[in-house]
C-alpha cells in the first residue's frame, strides 16, 4: 500500500527592512502607590492632643502625642511641625511660643541653618519647671503630698492606698536620681501617716 505524504506548508516569512522605523511598544509598568497619610486632627476634635499650662508635666506627653500625628500624617517639614505645635494650644499660650528665637523660619534645604522643629521643642519645655525630665519633681512634691495626707487624717483603706500611690510614685523617682536614700524615704512616709495612724499599725 503506497505511503500516503501531508504536504508541507511553508511558514510565511514577514521581512523586516534593515533601515525600518518599526519601534516595539515598551510594555507599561504601573507607578507605585504612594503612601496614604493620614490628615491631622482640627483643634478641639477628640483625637487632638491637649496641653494645659497649669500641668507642666503634661508637656512632654503633649510633644509625645504630636509626634505621632506627624508620624501617621506625613508632616516632615520643620515650619509646619512648629505651626501645628502651636496649634493645639489656648491663645496666650500660642503668642508666647511664638515669640521664642527658634520659632525662626528653617531652612530644610540647608539644614546647617537654625532652627530645627527639636531645637523650638527644647526652648518650650525649658521655660516649665517640671516638664524637663531632669527636675520632674523635688523634695517640695514629697512634702506636700505628706502634709496634704497628714491634714487628711486617713482613716479608710481608700485613704491610704491614694497616699500610697502618690508617695510612690515621686519618691521613686528622688530615691533613682539619687536626692534621697530608702531609710530616708521610709521616714517621711510613715510621718505622713500620722501619729495615730502609725501606733495602730504597730499593734
Amino acid at each position: 500500500q503506497p505511503e500516503i505524504h501531508s504536504p508541507k506548508i511553508p511558514a510565511p516569512k514577514f521581512p523586516i527592512p534593515k533601515n525600518s522605523s518599526l519601534k516595539i511598544p515598551t510594555p507599561l509598568i504601573p507607578p507605585m502607590a504612594q503612601p496614604h497619610y493620614n490628615s491631622m486632627p482640627a483643634r478641639g476634635h477628640g483625637t487632638a492632643p491637649l496641653f494645659n499650662p497649669s500641668k507642666p508635666r503634661e508637656l512632654p506627653r503633649y510633644f509625645t502625642e504630636l509626634k505621632f500625628l506627624f508620624a501617621s500624617c506625613g508632616v516632615t517639614k520643620n515650619a509646619k511641625k512648629k505651626a501645628l505645635g502651636i496649634c493645639y494650644v489656648d491663645y496666650n499660650t500660642s503668642e508666647q511660643w511664638l515669640l521664642i528665637l527658634e520659632y525662626q523660619p528653617y531652612n530644610d534645604s540647608q539644614p546647617a541653618l537654625p532652627y530645627s522643629y527639636d531645637d523650638w521643642k527644647h526652648t518650650v519645655i525649658s521655660l516649665y519647671p517640671g516638664a524637663d525630665a531632669a527636675t520632674k519633681y523635688s523634695m517640695a512634691d514629697l512634702d506636700q503630698i505628706m502634709g496634704k495626707a497628714t491634714r487628711t487624717d486617713i482613716k479608710t483603706i481608700g485613704q491610704f492606698a491614694d497616699y500610697y500611690r502618690k508617695f510612690y510614685q515621686v519618691s521613686k523617682w528622688l530615691t533613682d536620681s539619687g536626692q534621697i536614700g530608702s531609710l530616708e524615704r521610709d521616714c517621711f512616709f510613715r510621718n505622713g501617716l500620722g501619729p495615730s495612724l502609725w501606733s495602730n499599725i504597730q499593734h
